[in-house]
């Protein structure tokens, strides 16, 4: 799936790109570098759809060798998702002639996207000037064109950014078939754990934090909120005093040893958080703290059930 960033110099589509898809929080983005051309990135959204994130650097040279004719069909043709970013808070008219040979371009050589999104970015600033950049973009579109546009002003500072590009993702997914089928298999999978165990499932995609399926249904975290599962090895003086237990028991050929599960509780529950495969991170949450409640989530997390999903997780590995 080919998502397209677009716009001019200093809008923030890579801060945005690297908040949304790797996780970064704003401070580590603050004092990012100009891209320099084009940027091509690979991510697993919500760990069942693949990114392929074109990011276009916007200073004036760059837009010159776009809009040429040896490389226009190259950036604009193929794309599912189109997305114009600008900085609301920086007018500048040129701007308008940018955005007619984008929409101009994306609708030749991708004809099949049914709507382009513009994100008026950096409305957190007293200077943002939203509406005046609305009207300089739109002023005499017809309405055929202005009915593919969808314009929203965002904050990649306050999030609302991150959010409008999750919901646009979210989209691009319900209209892929086969991304729903996966996405129906691993619900299935889930269901199957939630059997006579007393508790909720939810699996996590690691690299992004976003909830790719629950028992739930219906459930989100808040905008960049995100929840980057990192379950890394013991520390090693803990596996040293391992490795003296297993001398003394005679055992040889030591593995070594990993935190795969983690327990937490409340004083009304037991919350285990397991590695499923590198991508995804499976989160119980029992619904008492009965001992046997507990146990049968322990055993569900190491029967046939978990390595069924694990399994289909790692077989639909991009």
């Amino acid at each position: 799936m080919k998502i397209l960033l677009f716009g001019p110099a200093g809008a923030g589509k890579t801060s945005l790109m690297r908040t949304t898809c790797l996780g970064y929080n704003f401070m580590k983005v603050l004092n990012l570098k100009p891209t320099k051309g084009v940027s091509r990135e690979n991510f697993i959204f919500r760990g069942i759809m693949e990114l392929n994130v074109w990011d276009l650097g916007g200073q004036e040279r760059y837009m010159e060798r776009y809009f040429s004719e040896s490389q226009r069909e190259i950036i604009f043709s193929e794309a599912t998702t189109a997305v114009f970013m600008v900085d609301s808070s920086a007018i500048d008219p040129e701007v308008r002639d940018i955005f007619d040979k984008f929409l101009k371009f994306i609708l030749e050589f991708s004809p099949k996207i049914d709507m382009i999104y513009v994100l008026l970015n950096k409305i957190d600033l007293q200077e943002s000037k939203e509406d005046e950049f609305y009207e300089i973009l739109t002023k005499n579109l017809n309405d055929g064109l202005m009915e593919k546009l969808s314009f929203t002003p965002v904050s990649v500072k306050e999030g609302s950014a991150q959010h409008r590009l999750i919901e646009i993702l979210d989209y691009e997914i319900q209209k892929n078939t086969l991304s729903m089928q996966r996405l129906g298999k691993i619900r299935h999978l889930l269901d199957e754990l939630k059997i006579n165990t007393l508790s909720e499932y939810l699996l996590f995609n690691q690299p992004d934090g976003l909830l790719i399926s629950s028992t739930f249904g219906k459930f989100e975290s808040k905008p960049l909120k995100f929840m980057k599962f990192e379950i890394g090895t013991l520390d090693s003086n803990i596996y040293s005093i391992y490795q003296q237990i297993m001398e003394l028991q005679n055992v040889s050929n030591l593995s070594p040893l990993s935190l795969s599960t983690v327990v937490y509780e409340s004083e009304n529950c037991w919350i285990l958080v397991k590695e499923v495969s590198n991508g995804a991170v499976l989160m119980a949450v029992t619904r008492n703290k009965r001992p046997e409640v507990f146990s049968s989530v322990m055993n569900a997390l190491t029967g046939d059930s978990f390595k069924n999903l694990k399994l289909f997780l790692i077989s639909s590995e991009f």
